[in-house]
């Protein structure tokens, strides 16, 4: 695992930038709240007053499958296939919170914070994580029972995307999210974790369904 886990992660907040020019922000938060029984605190990371990179940050009194639960659950009398309550509500109040404001908004990070883990999601391109939350979530129930091993075991970390360390594709992949080059199979290829009980780190492929080592880069913008 690349050193960057401790730099990017687990050390405070840097580079916050103000939020007060961004129209409805504080309804936005505590809309969230509300739909998910969590405090949620909101930074902005933008290098410039022109646009806007938001840090979503929820923090739940859920473990990880009662979160699988609660995410997943279809919205009442609603026979749409494929359709969630909470992240349809999650992307309706983000897409009002972009409609009132004239600068452009997206979400550089989205981290769940819950009892037994946490969950941090990356952007890769414009708009992914609220492009691809929906995918996401369904990524996160299809495969629980591998990245968990048979549900023995919840990774105390989860990172989305990573990249293998020191390979042309990682470096490839990393040149693409300076350019916004990447594309939506990138959520779905890695994902880095971490164990308690081995303390060390590990790569989920989610095309084999098997958890192996190697070294990682995790997204730090």
């Amino acid at each position: 695992m690349s050193e960057q886990h401790d730099n990017s992660y687990n050390n405070p907040k840097t580079g916050i930038k103000t939020t007060d020019h961004i129209n409805g922000l504080e309804l936005f938060r505590k809309g969230l709240e509300k739909d998910f029984y969590a405090d949620v605190n909101i930074y902005n990371y933008s290098s410039n007053r022109d646009d806007t990179n938001l840090s979503i940050e929820f923090n739940c009194n859920f473990t990880l499958s009662e979160a699988l639960y609660y995410l997943n659950n279809p919205i009442p009398n609603d026979t749409r296939s494929g359709t969630r309550k909470q992240t349809k509500l999650f992307l309706k109040s983000y897409t009002e919170l972009r409609n009132s404001n004239s600068v452009p908004l997206d979400i550089s990070e989205l981290t769940l914070i819950l009892r037994d883990t946490t969950i941090l999601i990356s952007k890769i391109y414009p708009q992914s994580i609220s492009d691809q939350l929906e995918n996401i979530s369904t990524a996160f129930l299809d495969h629980n029972i591998y990245y968990t091993k048979g549900l023995t075991e919840t990774p105390s970390e989860i990172f989305i995307p990573v990249f293998e360390e020191d390979t042309v594709a990682c470096n490839t992949h990393l040149e693409n999210i300076v350019t916004n080059n990447n594309n939506n199979h990138d959520y779905f290829i890695f994902w880095g974790v971490y164990y308690d009980r081995t303390r060390e780190a590990a790569i989920y492929d989610l095309n084999s369904k098997k958890i192996i080592k190697g070294d990682i880069q995790i997204l730090n913008e």
